[in-house]
């Protein structure tokens, strides 16, 4: 089975506080995994050097076995960090096409 995910020594500070700290681990394809933790231990900052919303301070990500960039490889991932911000009153279609 092929890796879909491989992060390697994936680390991220701000200032003196370290968020994520040299976390490593492989996903691989056909399986299904959560990200399990207290508040502030890291698991959005890390989907979100993942998904290229904010920069890791040091080590390294690849999706797909790196044969894909970066780029290409998040048009077929989709995610929601935070929560969402939907509107009850629209309907999905509705909402789509007013944002």
């Amino acid at each position: 089975m092929s890796t879909f995910l491989s992060i390697q020594n994936l680390s991220k500070r701000f200032g003196p506080l370290t968020a994520v700290d040299n976390l490593s681990f492989e996903i691989e394809e056909g399986h299904v995994y959560g990200i399990l933790g207290p508040n502030g231990s890291g698991k959005s900052t890390t989907l979100g050097m993942v998904l290229n919303v904010v920069n890791p301070s040091s080590g390294s990500f690849q999706w797909f076995d790196g044969q894909l960039s970066n780029h290409e490889a998040l048009k077929k991932v989709g995610a929601i960090i935070e929560h969402p911000n939907f509107y009850p009153y629209l309907t999905i279609p509705r909402f789509l096409i007013e944002h």
